[in-house]
């Protein structure tokens, strides 16, 4: 039996999950039918849009746009921070709903996930993926595009033909007629860069790279070149896998309220992004053995580091004394805007092989989480660190967004 997969896509999720809420609380404004978006804030230029209507969307408003383009635009724009335990629970909303049909649903991130049908309907695919559409616009209050096909690459590209509330079919016999014709920049897993280095090279449409030879397209962009030519091929196996709870990365960036212009501007804000990962970690029960570190200059350019560290961590000040490390070695005397901190290869904090400094370990382990404690009892601002008294900073970052563990993004990882 060939497959059938589902790629479910929320319409303008973050915007469409507000007001849906604000509807069912019995407000009379629905956000989706005026210029309206869900930002930041502009006064700590945390002013990125997250989601816009789509009568924001006729006067050029995009996701991603800050929110002083955006207000350049449309200056009576309407502008709502975002509630991102909403948006979980409305993600989570429609898992479950999904879960009724088949147990094979992936979260590929909070607004879309997959679902392997096959065998879960009589007649046409296309008539039951209308059939979940209506129900998940009468039960949770939101469309949905639905793409259909016999692989996941192929649907994921089937539900962006058309918005909003969409079904579209292509599948693998269809490439010739619907996938072939469309733009380069429509291939899965291009970036910018990328799509104009093949546009130079003559490439237009998916079909021309389809029909290229892949030793050519190697040559130029190593094995990430035999993904490609695959990818405008159609080929993928991957199969839907159901979410796991286990996180692999924590980890959060933020905006400066002000660029940085020495190194020692952003470590407050470095403490922050610290205090924040290493507590979430320690919640999670697990330590940490890579660390990374991330800067955006207000030239816009962004550059990371990372170091592996013997025995995995959990520390707070470990962490930070190798992010500052690692934040020092990345600085080129340019202003810094964005900062980033993030914990992988993680592992149980259960059995832990101490160092020749264990005791130390032990001893900072009882002040973080007599930290932790204190903080999940009185707020995250009942204890603050030294360096970010004054400072602007927070004493535990405000995250802009949070990790969920459920989403795997893992499309293209192979059967």
């Amino acid at each position: 039996m060939n497959r059938i997969i589902f790629h479910i896509d929320c319409n303008n999720a973050f915007l469409s999950w507000e007001a849906a809420y604000r509807l069912s609380k019995g407000n009379a404004l629905d956000l989706r039918n005026i210029p309206s978006v869900i930002g930041g804030n502009r006064e700590k230029r945390k002013g990125i849009v997250l989601a816009s209507s789509y009568p924001a969307k006729k006067y050029g408003i995009k996701t991603g746009m800050s929110l002083m383009e955006a207000c350049k635009l449309y200056p009576s724009l309407d502008i709502n921070p975002p509630d991102y335990d909403r948006y979980v629970q409305c993600s989570d909303e429609l898992m479950e709903l999904l879960l009724k049909y088949t147990p094979l649903v992936e979260r590929y991130s909070i607004d879309e996930c997959f679902a392997d049908v096959t065998g879960c309907f009589c007649e046409k695919a296309s008539d039951f993926a209308n059939f979940l559409r209506k129900e998940i616009h009468t039960k949770l209050g939101f469309t949905v595009n639905i793409g259909v096909s016999n692989c996941k690459l192929l649907a994921k590209t089937a539900s962006g033909f058309s918005k909003p509330d969409k079904t579209h079919e292509l599948y693998s016999s269809e490439l010739k007629e619907k996938y072939f014709p469309l733009p380069i920049h429509n291939l899965f897993m291009l970036g910018f860069r990328t799509c104009v280095k093949l546009y130079n090279m003559g490439y237009y449409k998916i079909g021309d790279v389809a029909n290229e030879d892949p030793k050519l397209l190697r040559r130029h962009f190593k094995l990430f070149g035999l993904l490609i030519w695959s990818n405008a091929n159609g080929v993928d196996s991957s199969p839907v896998r159901p979410y796991e709870d286990k996180p692999k990365g924590i980890g959060n960036g933020m905006t400066l309220p002000a660029d940085a212009n020495t190194p020692a501007d952003a470590y407050p804000f470095l403490m922050s992004l610290c205090e924040m990962s290493a507590q979430r970690l320690r919640a999670a029960g697990m330590r940490a053995s890579v660390i990374s570190v991330g800067m955006r200059t207000n030239e816009f350019t962004f550059q990371s580091h990372q170091r592996k560290i013997s025995t995995p961590t959990q520390s707070t000040k470990e962490i930070y004394t190798i992010s500052r490390l690692l934040y020092n070695e990345l600085w080129q005397d340019i202003p810094v805007r964005t900062i980033s901190v993030r914990l992988s290869g993680l592992s149980s904090d259960g059995i832990v092989q101490l160092d020749m400094y264990g005791n130390e370990e032990i001893r900072q382990q009882r002040l973080d989480k007599c930290i932790d404690s204190m903080r999940i009892k009185y707020g995250d601002e009942c204890l603050s660190r030294a360096r970010t008294i004054g400072s602007g900073a927070d004493s535990v970052a405000v995250t802009t967004h949070k990790q969920y563990p459920k989403i795997k993004p893992n499309i293209m990882n192979g059967a």
